[in-house]
């Protein structure tokens, strides 16, 4: 039996989040115009080179809209600690049709946004590389940074949403993408670490909310193919809209751009807010005859299983973020011009969309983890087959469509891990589960740009490493598939 707050405080804290929200989005409105204008400190010179088009840092100085974006944000934390955790879980607008409809469509598109952040670090790295002068090691350290607060950001939401409920976290984590979109005027390396790991909090606790949220929303026999098909369209787009960034926008104002644009991007996601549901734990559960195959599971099983999807993660982490960082300059190696890698790339996230329906009707057809499995194997195979062919080392565009094909069967297996840890796992520790998974995930993530640089020399080389990942992430689905099927047929888990 829940108590009732105070109506007084409950004024305060709307108040505190009103107040402090406002000062977000106006100071990273403010911010993100004053980005665009003209620097008077800037060069003459300078500006005359590049027709003073493309963006420059600019000293803390010339930034106090940072600082006060930051006075908002702490407003906001405040406010939601005063209120607390929601008196009812259930206590929602959208529980009709068009409410669901709706929440889908906000999960999906913040999914989208919160996606396409990551996959910017990618194409962020060439041109930040040439402004400062990095080596290969050196730049990964902007991965590493990012992946680092994303880790932080999956442990302290997944704590969050208990107490203080999805719609307070939801709006925390937007406004705090929001506000740190503003690291593209950061003038220096080290300034552009530090905001790229806040930014990853934000980041990092928005997607497993999100996947919660979906997973809670669509109920039935649909609600795992649904929502990984909901994944896989949010990460091809995601892959899309970061592609497209790099592909139309860098060539006009130069790299700091694919920050900048998240001001925007997350202002509207933080205007929507009122529609998310305002919860600390999952719905009741669905009714008999819905696939819960994972629910009636011994507890035994269910532990060990955890224990393997964590480890799938991290393999996952490991393979995606080391991908993703390092192919856009990969595929500028074998002589690709720039404008043509990154068409590729955008090609590539345009066909992964109409794939979606294909990985749901996999999903229903053969499984979840039967068909991360699959995904895992296929993948390992093309790439070894790609390499041993010898046609990478000696054809550059065939270099570069090595590459992409290796993204976009990297991002399809990213796309539906958490998805499937959310539909296995128990209703009530749902949001627990998939911000643990996440968590694992981004560690995996931590060591996949630091392995890679080392090898971003050669193509071939990194073909045949992810290849390497993917095999092993194949064992790891196939193993947890066989482990259900044994469970599922109440026979006893097999000990190693």
């Amino acid at each position: 039996m829940s108590t009732t707050t105070p109506p007084g405080r409950i004024t305060g804290a709307t108040l505190l989040l009103s107040l402090g929200s406002l000062i977000v989005l106006v100071s990273s409105a403010v911010a993100f115009h004053h980005s665009f204008a003209m620097d008077p400190a800037m060069p003459m010179g300078h500006m005359a080179a590049d027709g003073g088009r493309k963006l420059h840092g600019m000293a803390l100085s010339e930034m106090p809209e940072m600082f006060t974006a930051l006075t908002g944000l702490l407003l906001v934390v405040a406010g939601a600690a005063l209120r607390g955790r929601p008196e009812s879980a259930g206590a929602d607008s959208g529980t009709g049709r068009r409410g669901r409809l709706l929440i889908l469509l906000i999960g999906t598109a913040a999914l989208t946004i919160d996606i396409s952040k990551t996959s910017t670090l990618g194409f962020v790295i060439p041109g930040m590389r040439a402004e400062y002068g990095l080596d290969p090691r050196s730049a990964s350290l902007l991965a590493v940074c990012g992946l680092t607060g994303t880790a932080t950001g999956a442990l302290l939401f997944g704590v969050l949403t208990d107490r203080i409920g999805r719609r307070s976290s939801y709006l925390i984590a937007t406004l705090g993408f929001t506000a740190t979109s503003m690291c593209g005027s950061m003038p220096t390396f080290e300034g552009n670490l530090v905001m790229c790991a806040l930014m990853g909090v934000a980041v990092g606790g928005l997607a497993p909310l999100l996947i919660t949220l979906l997973t809670e929303t669509v109920g039935g026999k649909v609600r795992g193919s649904v929502v990984v098909a909901l994944s896989v369209v949010a990460t091809a787009v995601g892959y899309l809209v970061a592609a497209g960034s790099a592909l139309w926008l860098e060539p006009v104002f130069g790299w700091r751009i694919l920050w900048l644009i998240g001001a925007p991007t997350g202002a509207a996601l933080a205007l929507v807010t009122p529609f998310v549901p305002n919860r600390t734990s999952a719905p009741a559960p669905v009714a008999a005859g819905a696939p819960s195959g994972v629910q009636h599971l011994p507890r035994s099983s269910r532990a060990l299983t955890h224990g393997l999807q964590r480890a799938f993660a991290t393999l996952i982490g490991l393979l995606t973020f080391g991908l993703t960082t390092w192919v856009p300059s990969l595929a500028r190696i074998g002589g690709v011009p720039v404008h043509t890698a990154n068409l590729m790339l955008t090609i590539a996230a345009i066909v992964m969309i109409p794939c979606a329906l294909l990985l749901m009707l996999g999903y229903r057809r053969f499984g979840p983890t039967s068909m991360a499995a699959g995904l895992a194997t296929v993948t390992a195979v093309l790439l070894l087959a790609l390499t041993a062919s010898g046609a990478v080392a000696e054809v550059g565009w065939i270099c570069a469509g090595a590459l992409v094909a290796a993204l976009f069967s990297v991002n399809s297996m990213a796309a539906i891990f958490l998805p499937i840890a959310a539909d296995l796992a128990e209703p009530e520790r749902r949001g627990r589960t998939t911000g643990w998974v996440s968590l694992f995930n981004r560690l995996g993530g931590l060591m996949g740009p630091l392995l890679l640089a080392s090898l971003v020399s050669s193509p071939s080389t990194v073909l045949v490493a992810v290849s390497a990942l993917a095999l092993l992430c194949g064992a790891a689905a196939w193993y947890i598939s066989r482990r259900h099927r044994l469970a599922l047929v109440g026979l006893e888990p097999v000990t190693d």
